[in-house]
C-alpha cells in the first residue's frame, strides 16, 4: 500500500510538471508571457516610490523598510548627463503614482537592494529602459543574460534613446556602481 502511494505521488508530480511546461510553451508560441515568467513576476514586495535618485535608482517604502533599490543589469546616465533626465522621465511616466513590486536578487555592500522593479501593469522597469535605449546593459550584474544583451544591441542598431547621440559614454567608466554582493 505504501509503495502504491509513493508511486502515485511521483506520477502526480510529473503530471503536474508536464502540464506546467505544456502551458508554458503554448503561451510562448502564442506570444503571451509564459506561465513560468508570470509565476516569477508574481513574487516580490509591493511598495511605494518615495524618491527617484536616477532612472535606475529609487527609494521605495516597502512593508518592513524604506530602502534604496538599484535596477539589476542596467545602468542609466546620471541626471546631469545626456539622457539622464529623459530616462528618469520615462520610468516615472511608467510608474506614475502607483505602487511598484520589488523583486530582490541580492543586497550590495551598502545594503541596497539590487533587483527588478515592476509596475502595476507588470512591466519590468529594467526591461523597458533597455527596450527604449535609456540604459546600458551592465554586465557585472548579469553576465549571462542574453535577453538584456539583445535588447541593448537592438537599441544600438536602431539608434534609440542614448544612441541618438554619436557616442554615449557609460556611467561606470567615470563612476563605478556598487552592486557587489
Amino acid at each position: 500500500m505504501k509503495e502504491r502511494l509513493i508511486i502515485f505521488a511521483i506520477g502526480f508530480m510529473f503530471s503536474c510538471l508536464g502540464i506546467m511546461f505544456f502551458l508554458h510553451f503554448r503561451s510562448v508560441r502564442s506570444g503571451d508571457a509564459s506561465l513560468i515568467k508570470r509565476m516569477i513576476n508574481a513574487a516580490g514586495e509591493i511598495g511605494i516610490v518615495e524618491q527617484w535618485l536616477e532612472a535606475d535608482t529609487l527609494i521605495v517604502k516597502l512593508p518592513k523598510e524604506t530602502i534604496t533599490v538599484r535596477l539589476n543589469a542596467v545602468d542609466t546616465p546620471g541626471l546631469d548627463s545626456p539622457g539622464g533626465q529623459e530616462g528618469l522621465t520615462f520610468v516615472q511616466s511608467l510608474v506614475g503614482e502607483n505602487p511598484v513590486r520589488v523583486l530582490e536578487f541580492r543586497r550590495n555592500t551598502d545594503g541596497e537592494i539590487v533587483g527588478e522593479v515592476y509596475t502595476g501593469e507588470n512591466l519590468s522597469l529594467n526591461e523597458e529602459l533597455m527596450k527604449v535605449g535609456w540604459a546600458w546593459f551592465y554586465e557585472p550584474d548579469s553576465q549571462k543574460n542574453p535577453y538584456y544583451r539583445e535588447l541593448n544591441d537592438s537599441a544600438i542598431r536602431e539608434q534609440r534613446g542614448l544612441w541618438l547621440s554619436a557616442n554615449p559614454s557609460p556611467p561606470w567608466v567615470t563612476a563605478p556602481r556598487n552592486t557587489a554582493p
